[in-house]
């Protein structure tokens, strides 16, 4: 069995550069699975080729930028193209690439850290909100990891892995860190999906088609979006596991963070979501049937990985739990409800107010508020956003991310604006 497939049955996202001369490789490549293809040479030998790419494969390709003195170096980096760096990435931005692996090789190997000033150079120097970069070479410490991801949208960490500079379970420490950190404030179209297609209503009823899950979440990866959650809402109700294939084919679309719903009961379960492309897994209805598969999930995979989805609707002065897609009340008090799923082990709360799902009347402000002040882990907030302030008033109230839907779906906000909108009101956002 080759390495595509073991990545593929491991759940990894795997990249493959180095040697890559002709579409025909870069097609057998992405039909055996390969996530996303790395070009180099190629790049800059063959502009027409590279054109062609960026509009067929354009999700699948990222463009390496070996700069040697702030000029590009090919071949191997034994070619001096005289070519000045900032403006080969501006050319390539424009020509459509969005995802960039950036390497100094002068720092490469060296163990010395990071040439920040390149990185916040070409961080300034992007035009478009979409363009990724991924910084590489001089990295030796968990510090260097810190700057790098201070100026650049991820990092690539080589020889201090292997000779132990950075151990990897400092490395996991730093991540688990990071994931709860709450100063950046995180942009995530939902995807609800019933019956292959992409749903939307009020309230969780009068359900209306809005797209393919598949052509959505390309979209969403390409324009902005910080992460991605895909829920099977008819799983549960159906008594069935969510539909692998489709989130199979999703996991293919993006390279951000994915978190699928939907039909999970087991550890087991978890697994196989996993295994098909999801970085997380959300519970609902079997979290509130056996509260101690958050722990078991948690202890497999890490907290981290496992998001209880709190679908909340108010009862007098509180809110009461509801599950099964928000058909059938629990009698669970929401706020004792997320202590208990905080307490089992839980690393993140999606709640949706089902008072507020779809109105676009703005976010249910106090339930976000209450929830905030008790839960020790980061809250994505769901149900009524309706314009750039919602999202303002929920990060106000103490949401973490927040999540949207028809907003989205239906082009009556583009993640870019409302990223700009944020940022020019001090949030710090991923531009």
């Amino acid at each position: 069995m080759d390495l595509i497939k073991l990545s593929k049955l491991a759940g990894i996202k795997i990249q493959i550069g180095g040697g890559i001369r002709s579409i025909e490789v870069i097609e057998e490549l992405i039909n055996r699975g390969t996530d996303r293809i790395i070009l180099g040479t190629m790049a800059f030998d063959d502009n027409k080729l590279l054109e062609i790419l960026s509009k067929q494969y354009r999700s699948k390709i990222a463009v390496a930028l070996d700069s040697s003195k702030r000029t590009i170096r090919t071949k191997g980096w034994q070619y001096d193209t005289k070519l000045e760096t900032f403006l080969v990435f501006a050319k390539l931005e424009n020509l459509g690439i969005h995802d960039f692996i950036v390497t100094d090789i002068m720092k490469d190997g060296t163990s010395t850290g990071l040439n920040t000033n390149l990185f916040l150079e070409l961080k300034k120097r992007k035009k478009k909100l979409n363009t990724r970069i991924i910084a590489s070479g001089g990295i030796s410490s968990i510090i260097d990891v810190e700057k790098a991801l201070k100026c650049a949208d991820g990092v690539i960490v080589g020889k201090a892995l292997y000779d132990g500079s950075i151990p990897s379970r400092v490395l996991g420490s730093f991540l688990d860190e990071l994931h709860n950190s709450r100063l950046v404030k995180r942009i995530i179209p939902c995807l609800d999906v019933k019956n292959g297609r992409v749903v939307k209503g009020v309230k969780f009823k009068n359900l209306r088609d809005s797209g393919d899950p598949v052509e959505l979440a390309r979209y969403y990866n390409e324009n902005g979006a910080d992460e991605l959650i895909f829920l099977d809402i008819s799983a549960t109700l159906e008594g069935r596991k969510s539909m692998l294939n489709t989130i199979r084919s999703v996991a293919e679309e993006v390279f951000i963070p994915l978190t699928v719903g939907g039909g999970i009961k087991t550890v087991e379960d978890m697994a196989v979501i996993i295994k098909a492309g999801a970085e997380k897994v959300s519970i609902n209805s079997a979290a509130i049937n056996e509260p101690n598969l958050i722990t078991k999930g948690a202890i497999k995979f890490g907290s981290q990985c496992i998001v209880v989805a709190i679908d909340a609707k108010r009862k007098g002065e509180s809110w009461e739990v509801y599950s099964h897609s928000g058909t059938e009340p629990t009698g669970l008090d929401v706020l004792e409800w997320v202590k208990t799923v905080v307490d089992k082990g839980a690393g993140e709360l999606l709640v949706t107010s089902m008072d507020k799902d779809g109105t676009k009347s703005g976010y249910d402000l106090d339930l976000i508020r209450a929830i905030t002040h008790i839960a020790s882990v980061p809250v994505i907030a769901s149900g009524g956003a309706g314009n750039k302030e919602h999202f303002i008033d929920a990060i106000n109230h103490g949401a973490e991310a927040v999540l949207a839907a028809s907003l989205f779906h239906y082009n009556l906000l583009r993640i870019q604006d409302l990223k700009e909108f944020l940022d020019d009101q001090d949030v710090l956002v991923r531009i």
